[in-house]
């Protein structure tokens, strides 16, 4: 799956967050293996609410809205994804595993 494939197949995902309360500021899509044409995606999301609540709540609420709105043939395609707070700095990240799981 390619980079504009699955950015198209997150609108869902970013939409739902909006809907719940918890908008995302951005997202972008970062080859976790450059230069493999197979090679999932690191979804890198920067959200202003982020710094208000714990990396792993933080976490489960952004996977619990990836399930709600992608199959799993597009969280084969991430390999994790990685919080950044207002200062570009990474918040937290999740395991490639809870991705998959």
């Amino acid at each position: 799956m390619d980079r504009e494939q699955l950015k198209e197949l997150l609108i869902p995902f970013a939409a739902r967050c909006s809907e719940k309360g918890k908008p995302l500021s951005d997202y972008c899509l970062i080859e976790a293996f450059p230069g493999d044409a197979a090679t999932p995606f690191i979804v890198q999301i920067r959200a202003p609410w982020v710094e208000e609540m714990y990396c792993s709540d933080a976490l489960e609420l952004l996977f619990g809205i990836l399930w709600e709105t992608t199959d799993e043939e597009t969280r084969r395609n991430i390999f994790t994804i990685q919080i950044m707070d207002s200062n570009d700095q990474l918040h937290c990240s999740a395991e490639s595993e809870m991705v998959r799981k």
